[in-house]
């Protein structure tokens, strides 16, 4: 069985980069999307990070996949308890299907200014 695996070349790194950067479509950015816009896998984008320049795009891209979950979570284009989930089981923060681990948080804001 022949195997079909991509090839690795010098502007993947830069490629990957413009890729989450640029990223205009639906969803989020991922690696599964950047693979197929290249014609390549998930498993040859993995194979890809033993290339310095390309691990440290790689990670690169994993926080700008971060903070654009952050970000639209926030702002409510995303559901923040869905991207919670999401952020908690990549960056592995572990995720608890237990209610009584949901622990509520308080913040009391003071605002210090022009008293109109």
């Amino acid at each position: 069985m022949k195997k079909n695996h991509s090839k690795y070349t010098n502007d993947l790194p830069r490629r990957l980069y413009t890729f989450f950067l640029s990223f205009d479509g639906v969803g989020a950015p991922s690696f599964s999307k950047f693979a197929r816009s290249i014609g390549a896998t998930l498993s040859d984008i993995e194979r890809f990070r033993r290339h310095g320049e390309f691990e440290r795009a790689y990670q690169e891209c994993s926080e700008i996949r971060r903070d654009y979950l952050i970000d639209n979570g926030l702002v409510k284009r995303f559901d923040s308890s869905f991207t919670k989930f999401l952020l908690s089981t990549e960056y592995s923060m572990g995720v608890s299907s237990d209610a009584d681990d949901d622990k509520e948080i308080k913040v009391t804001l003071e605002v210090i200014g022009d008293e109109t």
